[in-house]
Parts: C-alpha cells; structure tokens; sequence
C-alpha cells in the first residue's frame, strides 16, 4: 500500500470516528435545522412518501442482514450489494425534498454520496477479507448501487424476518422517522414560521 493510500485512510478513519462520536447530536441538531426549513404543506406530501420509502428499503435490507456473521446475498442484497445506503439516501432525500430548495437538495446528495463512498470502500474491504473469496465472486454479479433486476446467482431465499429488523434496530428507526414525520406535519399546521 502507498504511503499516500495510508493516509487517506488514516484521515478517512479520523473523520468517521468524530462523526460517530457526534452523530446524535449532529441528527438532534440538523433534524431541528431542517425542520426550521419546511414550511409548505403540499412539500411535506411529496417528501414524506419518498422518506418512509427509504425507511421500508432499510427494513427489508434489515430483515436480511447478519452484521459480519453471515454471508448476506437474499432480499435486496441478492441485487444490489448495498440496499441500506439506497434506503438511507432515499430516506434523507424525503425530508430534503421538503425544503423545497434546490441548494439544500444537492448539497445533501453531494454529502451523502461523499459519506457513502468513505463508508462503502471501508466495509467492502473489510468484508472481502471475512467472506473470501464469495464476496469477491458477488460483487463481479452485484452492482454497488445500481439494483439488477435478475438476482445474484447463488442467491438465497429466505423470507424477511422481524426478528432480524429489530436486531438491526429497523423497527425503531421505522418508528423515529414516523414520529419526525409526525412532529414536522404538526408544526407546518400549527406553528407556520420558516426561516
């Protein structure tokens, strides 16, 4: 590895680890922001349905997933090899929409695609030293991002398990986006300032 391939990645794991340790106060604080920022009611309508959207993706991808202790390849990893960033970045895009502002709007979707680029290149390294060499053979079939409608081919079936999305903590981020969604809708109705 290069010496400047090293530090790149030293200065990518010393961003993570700061955005890990301030990620919730960084959501509390962005959520509050964002909200200032969402006033039109027919806006809300238009971003609500693409966020909860994005929340169902992340659920079934969760209903799927065994964090490092299995080989995921059924539900929508069987055609795209990151289903949760797709729900993620739908999920932010909902509320996003809602700002109605073009500059609020692409601003979120360079800073997502730069998150998930950090966050991708990470985990699949580290995933195809836990799964060689099938990791390698799934990701020549599976597009990063882009879903294939034929499925991998050694797929598995397996039916979405409940159990799963809430080891994943799914149900309760299901749960979190309803009740955001529920508070914004309040507040456009009752208490309609914007900044």
């Amino acid at each position: 590895m290069s010496v400047e391939t090293t530090e790149q990645l030293a200065l990518e794991e010393k961003i993570r680890r700061k955005i890990t340790w301030w990620r919730v106060p960084l959501m509390t604080i962005a959520t509050v922001a964002l909200a200032a920022c969402i006033h039109d009611r027919q806006w809300f309508w238009y971003g609500a349905p693409v966020a909860i959207f994005g929340e169902l993706i992340q659920m079934w991808a969760g209903s799927q997933l065994h964090k490092d202790q299995h080989f995921t390849i059924s539900g929508p990893y069987s055609h795209v090899r990151n289903p949760m960033y797709i729900g993620r970045f739908f999920l932010g895009l909902g509320f996003f929409i809602m700002t109605v502002n073009p500059y609020l709007i692409g601003g979120y979707v360079v800073l997502f695609a730069a998150y998930a680029h950090m966050r991708v290149n990470r985990e699949e390294s580290r995933l195809k030293v836990i799964f060689a060499p099938d990791y390698q053979h799934y990701c020549s079939e599976i597009n990063r991002w882009l879903p294939k409608l034929k499925p991998y081919s050694r797929s598995e079936s397996k039916n979405a398990s409940w159990a799963q999305v809430c080891v994943n903590h799914e149900n309760i981020n299901m749960l979190g986006t309803l009740i955001v969604l529920a508070a914004m809708y309040v507040r456009i109705i009752k208490l309609p300032w914007h900044l």
